[in-house]
């Protein structure tokens, strides 16, 4: 992820959750489709653009303003440990 995209979602983890799913759809440094929900809960990595989209728009049962196309790198952030 890009250090602005991390300053947009570093925050609080009670209000994290209760945003609505948003997705990132770019490429990586390899030219690989990459898909990253803003959370940095999951997202995945896509042979075309085609899969990448559909994938967000399923996920976000195709909301306006859900899936946000970038021309900047996007990389796959690792997952966070969950508490418990």
């Amino acid at each position: 992820m890009t250090e602005a995209l991390r300053e947009t979602i570093g925050g609080e983890d009670h209000a994290e959750s209760e945003d609505p799913l948003h997705f990132i759809v770019g490429q990586d440094c390899s030219g690989h489709w990459v898909v990253t929900e803003t959370h940095g809960l999951y997202g995945g990595i896509f042979c075309d653009k085609k899969a990448a989209v559909r994938f967000a728009k399923f996920e976000t049962a195709d909301r306006k303003g859900e899936v946000e196309l970038t021309s900047e790198r996007v990389e796959l952030a690792p997952p966070r440990k969950m508490r418990g």
